[in-house]
């Protein structure tokens, strides 16, 4: 299980910034790694960025921490990826 983001346009120029996706995907041995992405039904390539790889979801997930007290709270996120090359 691999816990990443997806830069979203494969026609980016290099320097420019876009909104990125969280994403995942999996990696396995076969005498060699592979991988593959199977929301996208291909393998993971040059557009899938890794964050962090484990057994499962529970291993990686994007966010995880404790909450204690009361009150309420929100959580906004975003990502923004930049293609170097």
């Amino acid at each position: 299980y691999v816990s990443g983001y997806l830069h979203p346009r494969s026609t980016a120029d290099i320097g420019e910034t876009v909104a990125g996706q969280s994403h995942a995907w999996l990696e396995w041995w076969d005498g060699e790694w592979r991988s593959w992405d199977p929301t996208n039904h291909k393998p993971a390539g040059d557009f899938h960025v890794t964050v962090a790889r484990g057994r499962d979801y529970r291993d990686v997930p994007p966010l995880k921490g404790i909450l204690s007290g009361g009150g309420g709270s929100a959580l906004n996120v975003s990502v923004e990826i930049t293609r170097l090359a």
